[in-house]
């Protein structure tokens, strides 16, 4: 097997967004964005032997700077075609990475004090123990190791029936109550949403992204779709918003806010239903809400601060996946122990 560097959009697009359960922080577009911001991107195939040979697995890496070096991380990254052993591949990729093909890319190596993976494979703990004895160094995960994923295949009725009762209650408290949902119309609506971001975080006391970073992702990804506000209002008063992005076959609800008004209006209830029913009719295959809890309380990734906004997902009854999470891949042990805490 070899790695080849790739600078095709078609190519990489036409094998990440063939996936199922497509990760957008491996689409082209998002590399992009990330380009956009400073940060360096490179992007691989790992390839068999033979004539045009097709690729198994693809990894985009983009580059961040920390203290005096910097290294390269693959968000929700490596993703994988359809091959039968995920876990063979990986650690042929890993090994490529370190046994001497790293030379033969001098700009991935650069001045990286280590690789950060998030491989798109579902929890293991045989794996998980084989990547520690391989060296990899398990962190907390930086984009969310579990998520609720809604099976949008389903009809309407199945899609209500799988809901817990308050869910879909809450629903039709929010329609008897005059809440309506509108995607965004303008530029000034990427600011409504902002400032109800902000209120949100200081209510619930949460760091939200920053303002310039998601005004950022509006300007370079909304004109082509990618990423999407909608807004639940009453009167013309916004009590809820989203920003979600879509990508492949997925929907995900990537940031939200509301109000601290008329709460009893339940927005966030017809926002999520509304979205997750235009998802449906656009033809997407799933919806993802973007992080929760793990079942055990010990797992590695459990966050007390997140128990309720699980129980909130929870309630819309999808299905609860969990991925392997976060790992590095030091190039310098002594001075990855000395700055990586």
């Amino acid at each position: 097997m070899k790695l080849v560097e790739i600078n095709d959009q078609s190519a990489w697009d036409g094998f990440v967004a063939a996936q199922s359960w497509s990760p957008f922080t491996q689409s082209w577009a998002w590399g992009e964005f990330q380009k956009s911001q400073g940060h360096p991107v490179k992007r691989f195939f790992l390839v068999g032997a033979g004539f045009k040979p097709a690729p198994t697995m693809v990894c985009q890496f983009i580059f961040y700077k920390k203290f005096f070096s910097g290294y390269w991380f693959a968000p929700r990254g490596p993703v994988f075609g359809s091959v039968s052993d995920k876990r063979k591949i990986f650690f042929s990729f890993l090994k490529l990475l370190s046994v001497g093909a790293i030379h033969e890319l001098p700009l991935l190596a650069g001045p990286s004090l280590f690789d950060r993976f998030e491989p798109f494979i579902e929890e293991d703990q045989v794996l998980i123990q084989e990547m520690m004895r391989t060296g990899l160094r398990h962190r907390h995960a930086i984009n969310p190791s579990t998520t609720f994923l809604v099976d949008l295949m389903k009809t309407e009725n199945e899609l209500l029936a799988q809901m817990h009762p308050k869910t879909r209650y809450n629903i039709r408290v929010a329609d008897k109550h005059g809440v309506t949902v509108r995607e965004a119309r303008g530029k000034e609506d990427i600011e409504i949403f902002l400032r109800l971001l902000q209120e949100t975080a200081e209510r619930d006391q949460f760091m939200s992204q920053p303002a310039e970073y998601l005004r950022a992702l509006w300007k370079v990804l909304s004109p082509s779709g990618m990423i999407r506000l909608h807004f639940a209002e009453r009167n013309g008063e916004v009590l809820a918003a989203h920003m979600n992005v879509v990508y492949g076959d997925t929907m995900t609800y990537l940031h939200g806010a509301s109000s601290s008004t008329h709460r009893e209006m339940m927005a966030p209830y017809a926002l999520h239903w509304a979205v997750m029913s235009e998802a449906k009719r656009e033809g997407y295959g799933y919806y993802d809400f973007w992080g929760c809890n793990p079942s055990d309380k010990n797992h590695f990734d459990y966050k007390t601060t997140w128990e309720g906004m699980t129980r909130f997902k929870e309630g819309w009854g999808g299905q609860k996946i969990s991925l392997v999470g976060t790992w590095d891949l030091p190039r310098h042990s002594f001075l990855y122990k000395m700055v990586i805490r």
